[in-house]
């Protein structure tokens, strides 16, 4: 009689630890929600080149944008995308959004340096003599 009852608690027990782990594989996404992580660029970034490309990864999402336009993710979480700077201080919102609704966001602040080149010409009689100046714009 002893070993029926010891064989009934453990098939009971593998049942209840089944439907437990069964459970936490469905509402995982549920538990954890939307994450992104940005690899590239860094909040803080300052560049010369106003063409940059933000990329990352974002987990348990079905819907991400970067600045309010759509962005593809590929089957592992994987984005990237292009985007023009204007000079000076700019801010790039990531948006992803789960199956539930729920919302999370980053921001990057990146400052775009603008190198001016002017070239001035002065005419010296016979010759015409160019002056060049460089000045940062920020």
């Amino acid at each position: 009689m002893e070993g029926r009852r010891i064989i009934k608690l453990v098939v009971g027990g593998l049942g209840v630890a089944l439907i437990v782990g069964y459970s936490f594989f469905m509402l995982n996404d549920f538990v954890y929600g939307p994450r992104i992580i940005i690899s590239n660029p860094l909040n803080g970034y300052s560049t010369t080149t106003p063409a940059i490309i933000v990329q990352g990864r974002v987990i348990h999402t079905n819907n991400l944008s970067i600045n309010d336009a759509q962005t593809a993710v590929d089957l592992d979480g994987n984005f990237h995308s292009r985007l023009i700077l204007a000079p000076g201080y700019n801010i790039i919102k990531v948006t992803a959004k789960d199956n539930y609704e729920r919302v999370v966001k980053k921001t990057i602040e990146i400052v775009l340096v603008e190198s001016r080149i002017s070239n001035i010409e002065y005419g010296m009689g016979i010759g015409t003599t160019t002056a060049t100046s460089t000045e940062k714009i920020i």
